[in-house]
């Protein structure tokens, strides 16, 4: 799959100049330097900025979510929300753009795929790139040849895509980093059927992290909402109001994990719990 948008990059850079632009990407999230108990939603997001006078905004831009090795515990990042790509990056992601096929449900390879070891596997190639060829592409792909200028070049950097994961449970500092930036860049935009020529930008990736330490909190148990040591009718409205934060992004309660609402052990808390729930009352927590 990295070839697969390597490649791309050489395709579409038609005309290929010195590497004049710079395209800065940064890594965001509002959990950035805090403390958070274990099962925590960690957001991220993924934004771009692109240098003035040099080129006339992006062109292509792609590049790697990945945790570091020294982190306590490894999982599988999940890809980023789809529904988090703006207007202006739709013309980068299928089918309006050009970018990696989706995986399993996906319908577009821009929010990433995963790869690597299973149970650490890293979020590989991220983004996309604008149709600057003149003409469409096949069914599926680089449907809009109309090229956009300026994009990445605004007063604010251009946000490319956000997503989440839970904190896990084994306590300690985790860092997870962009790498392998990757990045073309406008020279000139033409009016289809001429192609618009782009050159490659240097990417700059420095700072392009987070990191959180995941504090040791309290032995999770199924159905404790409150983390009081006891399943009991005290949970039942708390168990209730943790149904209404899909992926626990929000959750008032950050002494006392989300994720004691998943009584079934799949990994999520929703309706398909409250029968364990029920059948949890009057359990003891370890």
């Amino acid at each position: 799959m990295r070839r697969t948008l390597s490649t791309l990059a050489i395709l579409v850079a038609l005309c290929v100049v010195a590497q004049a632009a710079t395209v800065t990407l940064s890594l965001q999230s509002t959990k950035n330097g805090q403390t958070v108990q274990p099962g925590t939603p960690i957001d991220w997001t993924i934004r771009v900025a692109v240098s003035t006078g040099d080129n006339q905004g992006l062109a292509l831009i792609a590049c790697d979510l990945v945790q570091d090795a020294a982190n306590p515990a490894k999982f599988d990042i999940p890809p980023g929300d789809v529904a988090s790509i703006d207007t202006t990056m739709d013309d980068f992601s299928r089918p309006l753009g050009i970018s990696n096929p989706g995986e399993g449900s996906a319908t577009t390879g821009y929010i990433g795929v995963q790869r690597g070891t299973a149970g650490q596997k890293n979020l590989i190639q991220i983004g996309g790139a604008q149709n600057t060829f003149g003409a469409a592409g096949p069914t599926g792909i680089g449907q809009d040849f109309t090229v956009n200028g300026g994009i990445g070049q605004g007063a604010q950097p251009q946000h490319v895509l956000s997503g989440s994961f839970l904190a896990p449970s084994t306590p300690g500092t985790y860092t997870f980093r962009l790498t392998n930036g990757l990045a073309n860049v406008l020279t000139s935009i033409g009016t289809p059927p001429a192609y618009s020529p782009v050159a490659q930008a240097t990417v700059n990736t420095a700072g392009a992290q987070i990191s959180f330490t995941v504090a040791t909190g309290p032995t999770p148990c199924a159905g404790d909402m409150d983390c009081s040591g006891l399943v009991d009718f005290d949970d039942i409205d708390r168990f209730v109001e943790a149904l209404s934060y899909p992926g626990g992004a929000g959750w008032p309660y950050p002494n006392c994990p989300w994720l004691n609402g998943d009584c079934n052990n799949d990994g999520s808390v929703n309706f398909d719990d409250i029968d364990a729930f029920v059948a949890r009352i009057g359990a003891t927590c370890p």
